[in-house]
């Protein structure tokens, strides 16, 4: 027997296809941890509109660049970094305020918050990095934020790696994700668990049921 839900009337009929229609859409993520608006911090949280201390120097069009000059080339480069991670400081604040620069990849407003911190520690100068550094450090301690490290990349630059955002709600709940790599390169073990907080291989297995295993292990006891 058949039914064309489009001409019946019969009310458990349209009661069954909407269950079948809504099994099939696929249900918003429980809001918990670092996907609610807010949660209470755990440290005092740095008020990031508060500017005092800046390195501040001239703007790059006040540099006059020479390209037979080197010292200049250098000093409009170095007010292009400034620039740029003064930039992403006062961005930081404005999104802790308002949430304006989220962007839709971002986990939370934590988050986006964290990225514009990071992008604006990465872009200064060496001698500028320290103030930027540390407001960083406060926001993170504030939430418990973690999915992001520094480190150093293989042009021996300071770099910060921005993953899925974590507060301390969400326990270890998404810190591993399975990456499968090629499999002629890396042999049968090709299944990886890359550790989001450090960005390092954390298991290797040969498929990716056995890694999702680990990892559901690994979220149930923490």
């Amino acid at each position: 027997m058949t039914v064309d839900v489009l001409e019946t009337d019969d009310p458990e009929a349209l009661a069954f296809f909407e269950a079948a229609r809504r099994s099939l859409t696929p249900q918003p993520r429980p809001t918990v941890g670092a996907t609610s608006p807010w949660i209470a911090p755990v440290a005092p949280v740095p008020d990031l509109s508060d500017l005092t201390g800046m390195p501040d120097g001239p703007h790059p069009n006040d540099v006059i660049d020479s390209s037979w000059v080197l010292s200049t080339m250098q000093a409009k480069l170095d007010a292009r970094r400034r620039l740029a991670a003064n930039t992403a400081a006062r961005k930081a604040g404005e999104c802790q305020a308002t949430g304006r620069w989220t962007r839709d990849w971002d986990s939370s407003r934590y988050g986006a918050v964290l990225s514009l911190l990071a992008a604006a520690e990465q872009s200064a100068l060496e001698t500028d990095r320290p103030w930027h550094a540390a407001r960083l450090d406060a926001y993170a301690a504030a939430y418990g934020l973690r999915g992001w490290h520094r480190y150093t990349d293989l042009r021996g630059r300071h770099a910060i790696q921005v993953n899925y955002i974590r507060t301390y709600a969400d326990g270890e709940r998404d810190r591993y994700y399975v990456h499968a790599a090629y499999r002629a390169l890396h042999g049968p073990t090709n299944y990886w668990v890359i550790d989001r907080d450090t960005h390092r291989t954390a298991y290797r297995t040969i498929s990716s049921g056995v890694a999702k295993q680990w990892i559901d292990e690994m979220e149930a006891s923490s």
